[in-house]
């Protein structure tokens, strides 16, 4: 689940990283743990021999964005076809040292860089279908390069008019070929405004405003001052609630962030909690119990009976695996049952 983090030069980026990955960076690349407090109070519970949280890997390597107007580079563009999800960090801050413009315009920023995705993906399909229009199958109902002049034709105006791919309503079938172009605007995104540590705790106005249009794009973002973050990040775990507490806060903005990347990569959470080792495990939103267990291991899944699945909720209130299936809170389920977030399994298979 690669992770890549865009933004103009000085935007912070690089103390964001460093921040979300909460001591654990080693370089620019860094698999970081999804915050989740269910998975702690099952380790709590269950003390594990190991645990492993569920992660996300983050890519601090891409080439800063030059600047406002300016085209992305071939290798940045390049590295960030590779990423599953775009996190846009955006300058909310006042800074000395920015060379491509000195005031300070996050709105701006923000809405450059996805022009820019928009744009670098409008001109791959205008390429695409100049060539299209040269095949001989392009009039040929049915076939391929019939449907795919037939897609590329629907989403060339909606990017005309600025809109990301991500935000255009398509088919499963059109997914699948948009997919096979790795659009830069169909990626998911999440945008992180790094601003100031007053504004992060009052945002101003205009950036409420822009959260909630981005929201309404499927694109979460939030405020988050990098400085602070990186602070946080680097203080013994005891003493970080009396620091979050003195800021009004009660969890790091970062940890709001990486949840945030994670939901928006259409992922949820299933445990197995055993005393050896207690995991979470990232599953795409809608999946079956057949696919929880290939997750797990594909022996798993070709072997398998059926799944023992106790939701959270009746874990959380029952205080223990032991304890719900005592209260007939476990229920058998076959491969197609659909796996609710946060869902506790134990997969009896042919071993």
């Amino acid at each position: 689940m690669k992770v890549a983090l865009i933004g103009y030069s000085a935007c912070g980026r690089s103390t964001l990283y460093r921040a979300a990955a909460r001591g654990l960076a080693k370089g620019d690349v860094t698999a970081v743990p999804v915050p989740d407090d269910r998975f702690d109070r099952i380790v709590a519970q269950v003390k594990p021999k190991k645990q492993t949280p569920a992660t996300v890997i983050l890519h601090d390597d891409l080439d800063p964005i030059q600047g406002v107007g300016k085209a992305f580079s071939l290798k940045l563009t390049d590295a960030a076809k590779k990423a599953e999800i775009l996190l846009h960090v955006v300058r909310g801050f006042e800074s000395p040292v920015v060379a491509y413009h000195d005031d300070v315009d996050p709105l701006r920023d923000q809405e450059a860089v996805d022009v820019e995705l928009v744009l670098t993906d409008l001109q791959i399909v205008e390429n695409r279908l100049e060539r299209l229009r040269k095949s001989p199958t392009i009039k040929v109902s049915g076939s391929p390069d019939y449907l795919e002049h037939d897609l590329f034709e629907r989403i060339r105006q909606p990017l005309e008019d600025g809109t990301p791919i991500r935000a255009m309503e398509l088919s499963e079938d059109d997914q699948t070929v948009v997919r096979n172009y790795q659009f830069l605007s169909a990626k998911p995104m999440v945008v992180a405004f790094n601003v100031s540590e007053a504004d992060a705790t009052n945002p101003p106005e205009k950036l409420r405003k822009r959260m909630e249009e981005l929201a309404k794009r499927d694109t979460p973002a939030f405020v988050v001052c990098a400085t602070i973050e990186e602070e946080i990040a680097q203080l013994d775990p005891a003493d970080q609630p009396e620091f979050l507490e003195s800021l009004g806060l009660t969890e790091p903005a970062s940890a709001k962030v990486i949840r945030a990347v994670y939901s928006a990569m259409g992922l949820i959470t299933f445990f197995t909690a055993g005393e050896n080792e207690t995991k979470a495990w990232p599953l795409r939103r809608g999946s079956n119990a057949l696919k929880a267990a290939a997750t797990i291991h594909n022996d798993i899944a070709k072997g398998f009976i059926r799944a023992e699945v106790v939701h959270y909720e009746d874990y959380d209130a029952h205080g223990s695996l032991e304890a719900a299936y005592a209260a007939g809170k476990m229920v058998l389920e076959g491969k197609e049952h659909v796996i609710n977030d946060g869902d506790l399994l134990h997969i009896r298979n042919k071993s």
